[in-house]
């Protein structure tokens, strides 16, 4: 009796572990110079399972032209600006020295994902049968910008 008891607490935490739903991380970064820009790019995507919750993007292009530099600055702004009354979509963009740095905390589980549609409609292309972001179509899209993903 005893062995069937150590047995089956043995099988409960080998099941509850396999599929504690626990969030985790991956990790997509892509650099590039191109055309006197140097662009530092890092995706963190928050998932359980197959679902996307959070990501946070980190976005950085350095440049020794002032005016290039204003230009990518007013063309983001404006870009994000369009996402300015989407609650848990936040972002910033800051220009210090020669380095542009744009940040994004988008959290799905909080955003309205139809409000984002009448926004963005390409969004549609992530979402899975649930309507939440698919962590493999979001992954495919970092992919194939050149990111390279890593579980973190």
């Amino acid at each position: 009796m005893k062995k069937i008891i150590i047995l089956g607490v043995a099988l409960l935490i080998l099941v509850t572990g396999c599929a504690s739903g626990e969030e985790k991380k991956l990790v997509c970064t892509r650099t590039a110079d191109m055309n006197g820009l140097e662009m530092d790019f890092r995706y963190e995507v928050y998932y359980q399972g197959e679902d996307v919750n959070k990501v946070k993007t980190t976005e950085k292009v350095t440049s020794d032209s002032e005016s290039t530099l204003k230009t990518l600055e007013s063309q983001t702004k404006a870009l994000y600006s369009n996402f300015d009354n989407i609650e848990n979509y936040n972002y910033k963009v800051t220009l210090n020295g020669n380095t542009l740095t744009s940040t994004t905390d988008i959290d799905y589980t909080k955003i309205d994902i139809d409000e984002l549609l009448k926004i963005d409609s390409s969004i549609e292309q992530l979402l899975n049968d649930s309507k939440k972001i698919a962590l493999d179509k979001i992954t495919q899209i970092y992919e194939s910008a050149g990111a390279v993903c890593k579980e973190e």
